[in-house]
Parts: structure tokens; sequence; C-alpha cells
């Protein structure tokens, strides 16, 4: 049995990444960004080590858990949870099998693992996320939102005979830095016209000015509510000017550059929608999109257009050496992936989003 045959360990976050109790923390990451391309048929979507080291030292805002489960010594999986702070129900969950450990009672037991983790902190709604490569064929699941489908692969079976639900499916998307702006420029253009003198664009690389944060920090508190996300439970989660700050700091002890784009409203100084994008420190890596997102009082003006171009536009200047940026996108949010697909983002893969309730699996 397995159980007999696994040692499981509390995960160490080392002090650095040349740290003598560096190897399971860097095993973790190794583990997860393989198994990931074996999914999705691309390394494009590797998570660079220093970011994850930082991230999880950084515990004033989240809280990442995990433990390690090892074969005869070696590391065969690894289950951790993360969630924001602020919030009270949701975590993700996820398990990273080593390939030559793969095994689906392996990773059922993990995956136990890790829903202890997050039940033990309260957290009741469980989400966690697969990966397909984006020609998925086959018997196919659909999203519940009407929008988007996955392949009922050996991941999604996974989730499925573990009580979890498909609440959605997002497509990742890359654009071609080296590529034509031709069309960035049109869309721009047109924008900006269709917008008209009430909206102001605004955009820095690197820490916020003082005069555009607490706009910015609000901004980035509706991304978690405001941003589709199906019947998935989605609470809000707390930005201010001291968070935004804290992020910064990370981002630079990372050696990450973060590009920023807002618009403002004139009449009122809101600010009415923004994006921004990021890059670690191998500038020859893929970029990625955080976040994109207009504030609902102020849809129908283009402005998701406005701060996509500019966005692209200012990034391809700031950082010439990076290929491509990559982006995550709802299948129900038409309107980005209108605006994606025009500009020339194209499908890379797909992403299940999954969800468990505790509190209804117990009332059950």
């Amino acid at each position: 049995m397995i159980s007999e045959t696994l040692t499981i360990t509390p995960l160490h976050v080392p002090a650095s990444l040349d740290a003598p109790d560096a190897a399971d923390f860097r095993a973790m990451v190794r583990i997860g960004n393989d198994e990931w391309a074996r999914a999705a048929g691309t390394r494009l979507l590797d998570e660079d080590e220093l970011d994850v080291l930082t991230r999880w030292q950084s515990t004033t805002d989240y809280t990442n858990r995990a433990v390690v489960a090892r074969r005869d010594g070696r590391i065969a999986a690894v289950a951790a949870c993360s969630y924001d702070n602020a919030t009270e129900q949701a975590a993700e969950v996820y398990v990273n099998l080593a390939e030559e450990f793969e095994d689906e009672e392996l990773h059922d037991r993990m995956l136990a693992e890790a829903e202890t983790l997050a039940a033990d902190d309260g957290r009741t709604a469980l989400q966690s996320y697969t990966i397909h490569p984006a020609a998925g064929s086959g018997d196919m699941l659909p999203s519940p939102t009407g929008s988007g489908r996955v392949p009922r692969d050996a991941f999604a079976e996974r989730m499925l005979r573990n009580g979890y639900t498909l609440q959605q499916v997002e497509r990742t998307s890359i654009f071609d830095l080296h590529g034509s702006f031709d069309e960035v420029d049109r869309l721009l253009e047109e924008s900006l016209a269709a917008a008209g003198p009430s909206y102001r664009v605004v955009s820095w690389t690197g820490r916020a000015p003082e005069e555009y944060i607490d706009g910015y920090a609000a901004i980035l508190g509706r991304l978690s509510t405001d941003a589709p996300s199906g019947d998935m439970v989605a609470e809000a989660s707390e930005w201010d000017a001291e968070r935004v700050r804290r992020r910064e700091e990370r981002h630079e002890r990372a050696g990450r550059l973060l590009s920023v784009v807002l618009v403002i409203h004139e009449p009122t100084g809101q600010v009415a929608a923004h994006n921004d994008l990021g890059i670690g420190p191998d500038r020859t890596k893929p970029t990625e999109q955080y976040g994109t997102l207009v504030a609902p009082e102020h849809r129908g003006h283009r402005l998701g257009s406005i701060v996509k171009c500019v966005g692209l536009k200012r990034w391809r200047e700031a950082v010439p050496e990076s290929p491509c940026v990559i982006t995550w996108n709802a299948e129900e949010n038409r309107f980005m992936l209108d605006v994606n697909e025009r500009v020339g983002f194209r499908p890379l893969a797909y992403a299940g989003a999954w969800e468990k309730r505790l509190d209804a699996a117990m009332s059950a």
C-alpha cells in the first residue's frame, strides 16, 4: 500500500534558493512545472523559482502551505493549499506528481492531504485548476457557464472522482511581441476616439506614483469579484496602498518588472480600467498579464481595448527581449476575448476551474 511506502512531511520554506535546506522547495517548483508542461504540451507556463519563493515568504497577505511525499527517499509528490488572508472561505488546493511516480492512488492520497491543510484553516470552498492542450478532442466536458469545454482526460477524471465540479473554463492565450502591431495601433486609435475626452490614460513601470496608488489599489480589489467566475465562491480581496507597496517590494526581491496602465475618469477621478504586465528576472521569458478589468459602471466605452493596447505597446518598448505575452480569460468573457483575438492573441491552452464545497459535502 502507498501508506506503507510514503513519508509525508511539511514543506520547509527556505531563506534563499541557494540555502542548504532549499532542495525540497526547488523540487516543488520543478515538479509543478513539469506536470503542467506534460498536460499543456508547452513550457511557456513555467513558474520562476525565485518568484514562487518570494511569494511563499510573504505571509502578510497570503497563506501558502504544503506537504511533501517521499518514496524510497525521493520526492514523489507535493500537495499544497493557498489563500488570500483577507478572505474566509476559498482556498486553492493542488497536487503535483513527479513523472516517475505518477499514480492515481498517490494523487488521491495527496489531494486529501491538501484538503486537510485547507480544512484545518477553516476553508470550506476548495478550488483547483487543471490545464489542457488547446487542441483538445474526444470526450469533452462542457463548462456550466455555457462557454468553453475541456477534455475528460486523466487530469479531469482525478477531480471528478474526488468530488469536484467543473465550474468554469478559462482560455490561456498568447500574443507574439515580435510580430505586427498594426492591429494594436488601429484598435487603440478607434478606442480612444470612442472613449472621448472624459477618460485619460496614465501608465508607469515599477512602483506606482503616490497620486494613483489609492485608485490602483481600489480596482485591484474589485478584480476578485467583478471578473467572471461562474458559480465559484468569489470573495472580495482587500487592497490598499500598503498592500500595493508590499507587492512591489516582493516583485523587487524576485527581480520582477511590472508595468501598469490605468484609465482615469476625469469628472470623478476614479480609476475606470487597468491592465498590468509582469516578467521575472530573465527578460527573454514569456511575459505574464496579471489582470485587466474595466469597472462595471464604465463599461461600454472601449476602455478594455485602450488599456490592453497601450500596455502591449509600452511593454514592447520596455522589454524588447520578451517573446510573448500570456493571459488568462474566462471563456464567457466574450468582450475581452474579442479584444484579444483582434489584436492577435491565439489560444495556447485551456484550464478547467474546479470547486468542492466542504460545507455542502458535510451536510449531504
